[in-house]
């Protein structure tokens, strides 16, 4: 996935890059630029999210027919948790401070949230490469995925302190 930063430089208009030019406005607009390109990658792994959590979502049928009720509770629960997920990955702040803010956050620390929610584009795609692999019985893809979530949640985790100011 092409770098999204890059991608609104590219389109900033004439007016744009001449307020750019004004003294004091220039980081400002590139923290702004920053934040734009987080929630564009936010949204866009929460989307890739549901995309999986619909495709693991198709194994309820497959798991009633086979009368595998433990199996059928434990992907509601995986469901659930996806769900969960999902919404704190979309969500989460923007990482946006004002001029008042208790806690700054600069353009470190907004590369930082970028380059953790960049990461979690490898975990999708294992996820949804996965699912895809008929070979897999739907208890194995079950398993899977919840470890893949666990991952997830340590990147939130890791999201939510970087938002934070912890290290």
């Amino acid at each position: 996935m092409d770098d999204l930063r890059k991608k609104i430089d590219e389109g900033e208009n004439w007016y744009q890059k001449l307020i750019e030019k004004i003294p004091g406005f220039a980081g400002y607009f590139e923290r702004e630029k920053r934040r734009t390109a987080d929630k564009l990658l936010r949204d866009y792994l929460a989307n890739r999210l549901r995309n999986s959590k619909d495709a693991l979502m198709k194994y309820a049928n497959v798991l009633f027919k086979a009368h595998d009720f433990d199996a059928i509770n434990e992907l509601n629960d995986l469901v659930k948790e996806f769900q969960m997920v999902i919404d704190k990955i979309q969500y989460s702040p923007h990482g946006y401070s004002g001029f008042f803010g208790a806690i700054k956050v600069d353009t470190p620390e907004l590369d930082r949230l970028y380059n953790i929610d960049a990461t979690l584009v490898s975990l999708i795609e294992e996820t949804e490469n996965f699912l895809k692999d008929e070979s897999k019985s739907p208890k194995e893809k079950i398993a899977f995925v919840k470890s893949e979530l666990e991952k997830f949640k340590e990147k939130i985790t890791e999201r939510e302190n970087a938002l934070s100011g912890i290290k």
